[in-house]
């Protein structure tokens, strides 16, 4: 009975304890992380709408993209290009607003959904990065890959509705890396040498796809020892009572996908000792994207994921829009995100 009776005052303790953990979107990145280090957890995607959206007026409307592009490499389509309205798509403006939990410093905006204090984390805002980029190198210095490659964007006014199409795509041409072709040439175009991967890591099966793209990452570090970026380019998916949303930002009368930049915290099981430094890099990155394109980028999100991270301090994971984007305006975000990083490893010469 003493057994019996000592079981059950553990398991009243036990219990309400990892009910706490699992159902409290604060630490569910930190539990599954910590159970499964190499996957993390793409938990914004798995459980809809994101948290504490703020949607607004587009400000920028009336800016002409040309007073802060900076001189992108590849120019934007000014080509009208609509949702098919069958997929039932709502076009927001995500505004970047300072809270307990939005914290800014300059230009950058970041999301702290870890416990590292206010004060700890602008302290390590804007610190320069560990790492120099060489401009017009014969060697590759940046390397742009796809986890999740087959994940593609709402049809387009001028496609035919297909009832069972699932925001995927095995068609190059339509994915994730012809985001990352936009990306790859501006940044080659504009003097930074830079190669893409074009592996479907989750093709056939999308279980794994970290694991793959993992080994995929090791063996070019391998061969090009000189890459100092790692971007793992992706796209969000956020939905609000049974509608696709699609953050976007129109300037000069063009769309553009807003972009997010996830950084990722070790939660103690990760193996991921440089993650500082990898926020430096996002941060920084951030600013520039505020200074020379603002209402591009939603805050930096600051959290217990790992996507690989820990293989160089040059990694970030970047959304560029979501489902309910056109790849025309994720294209043109691509195009305006490469230019601002740009930019940004110019100051860094």
């Amino acid at each position: 009975m003493q057994k019996i009776g000592r079981f059950f005052n553990i398991r009243s303790i036990f219990l309400p304890s990892a009910v706490f953990i699992l159902f409290s979107s604060h630490w569910l990145g930190f539990a599954v992380g910590a159970m499964r280090p190499a996957r993390a957890l793409d938990y914004l995607k798995n459980t809809g709408a994101e948290k504490g959206i703020v949607s607004a007026q587009n400000p920028f409307s009336d800016f002409s993209f040309d007073l802060f592009s900076g001189g992108d490499s590849l120019p934007v389509s000014t080509q009208a290009e609509s949702c098919h309205p069958a997929y039932n798509v709502m076009e927001e403006f995500f505004s970047s607003a300072e809270s307990d939990i939005v914290l800014k410093k300059e230009y950058c905006y970041l999301k702290n959904l870890t416990h590292l204090s206010a004060a700890q984390i602008k302290d390590i805002m804007l610190q320069p990065v560990s790492f120099k980029v060489e401009k017009n190198s014969s060697q590759p210095q940046i390397l742009i890959y796809h986890t999740h490659a087959t994940e593609s964007y709402v049809p387009t006014a001028d496609m035919a509705y297909d009832s069972s199409y699932a925001y995927r795509s095995t068609d190059n041409s339509r994915n994730m890396t012809a985001v990352g072709k936009v990306m790859a040439d501006t940044l080659n175009n504009l003097g930074y040498n830079t190669i893409q991967d074009v592996t479907l890591h989750d093709y056939p099966s999308y279980n794994g796809s970290y694991d793959l793209s993992k080994a995929t990452v090791e063996n070019y570090l391998k061969k090009y020892p000189s890459i100092k970026i790692v971007l793992d380019i992706h796209r969000d998916a956020v939905e609000r009572n049974g509608r696709l949303i699609n953050p976007v930002v129109n300037i000069n009368s063009t769309k553009y996908a807003q972009i997010m930049i996830i950084s990722g915290r070790d939660n103690g099981y990760m193996n991921m000792p440089n993650y500082l430094e990898n926020l430096k890099f996002a941060t920084n990155l951030q600013n520039q994207l505020g200074k020379s394109r603002p209402g591009l980028a939603r805050p930096v999100l600051f959290d217990y994921r790992n996507y690989n991270q820990q293989l160089t301090t040059g990694s970030l994971l970047v959304e560029i829009g979501t489902h309910g984007s056109t790849l025309q305006q994720a294209k043109n975000s691509a195009a305006a995100f490469a230019g601002a990083l740009a930019q940004l490893l110019d100051g860094m010469q």
